[in-house]
């Protein structure tokens, strides 16, 4: 299964365009999963190649929310056509923080082997706190893996046993003050990404703006 094709022929894959990134930079390439979730044949394929280097390992699944969510439970469905029993739960998000605040959520986590999912990393930031909720909760934590690693990311850097990821992706980045794309004018996309943010900030841009969602 080719990753980046599946993903460049859902929609998700985006290309010489204008672009802010959370880290302020700016870039021509995005990758945006949410087009993914429309296509259950897909995610459910995706899942299978999530789960593959697990099997045996895991107790439950878990995932940051709101997308993670549907990755948890086809991974679990995964699990489950292999005849491996995995549990499900998730972390909502709340000031700043990803908890298991739902009833008998993480009563799934204490004492259980745990493996994290999630579409995408750039910082791995939420899915940082999502694991170290999961230990905070007695979770054995045995890894994560996710759809698309954009941030370079690996086990040591996100402190955990085992990282897998179904594609790498690295886009450069450029400062503000030297992004060539200003200085070209390239309109700056405002609904993928953070260009809102910058355009709240810098409504003054002469390259101007665009959206490509629902166009």
């Amino acid at each position: 299964m080719d990753i980046l094709q599946e993903l460049d022929k859902a929609g998700a894959v985006y290309l010489d365009r204008h672009f802010i990134y959370t880290s302020g930079k700016h870039g021509s390439g995005y990758i945006n999963l949410d087009p993914i979730y429309t296509n259950v044949s897909l995610v459910s394929d995706l899942c299978r190649e999530l789960i593959a280097p697990f099997h045996g390992q895991v107790d439950t699944v878990a995932a940051p929310a709101v997308g993670g969510i549907v990755l948890a439970v086809l991974s679990a469905r995964a699990f489950a056509d292999k005849g491996e029993d995995v549990a499900i739960t998730w972390a909502d998000k709340a000031d700043g923080e990803f908890i298991f605040e739902r009833a008998g959520f993480a009563q799934k986590l204490v004492g259980k082997r745990v493996l994290v999912v999630e579409d995408l990393l750039t910082t791995g930031g939420s899915v940082d706190k999502v694991c170290r909720a999961v230990e905070a909760a007695g979770g054995q934590l045995v890894g994560i893996s996710v759809v698309c690693n954009r941030g370079d990311l690996t086990a040591e850097k996100l402190g955990v046993p085992k990282f897998e990821a179904l594609a790498s992706v690295s886009f450069s980045a450029m400062d503000p003050a030297s992004c060539e794309l200003c200085d070209k004018k390239v309109p700056i996309v405002e609904d993928i990404g953070h260009g809102a943010d910058y355009k709240a900030e810098h409504p003054g841009y002469t390259g101007g703006y665009i959206k490509l969602l629902g166009a």
